[in-house]
């Protein structure tokens, strides 16, 4: 797997999470996310239009292009935190965050480990913000 394709599969999960909780707007997202490996800082910036029936169904804020391979994440919701747990098995890692949550944007940090590539640690924060509607 090519190291640019990483950070949009665990991108992919990341926002898939947040979908859990229940106070967040819909709209359009602007995000930023920034993943560190080997060494190397990769940014990548989207925005997305999140629905009403992204929210209820749990798929707001994923990442259009998806993550094959991965299992539904574990959310855990208190208040404005939120901690977040996933498996993928292509590529194989295993990934685990925390972070803040409200109505109109969200900051989480997530630990992943790359399996495939000697348990190397990847660090990505991930930030979204509602700049108005769709």
């Amino acid at each position: 797997m090519k190291l640019s394709a990483m950070p949009v599969i665990i991108m992919g999960m990341l926002v898939t999470n947040i979908a859990h909780a229940q106070n967040i707007q819909p709209g359009q997202y602007d995000y930023a996310v920034t993943t560190e490996m080997m060494g190397m800082k990769i940014p990548i910036n989207f925005k997305q239009c999140v629905t009403q029936k992204d929210v209820d169904s749990n798929q707001a804020y994923v990442n259009q292009k998806g993550s094959d391979g991965c299992t539904p994440p574990v959310v855990k919701r208190d208040g404005s935190s939120i901690a977040i747990k996933y498996t993928c098995s292509n590529p194989k890692m295993t990934g685990e965050g925390k972070g803040v949550v409200s109505a109109d944007s969200f900051t989480i940090h997530m630990n992943v480990i790359q399996h495939d590539m000697g348990n190397s640690l990847i660090k990505t924060q991930v930030t979204g913000k509602r700049v108005g509607a769709c």
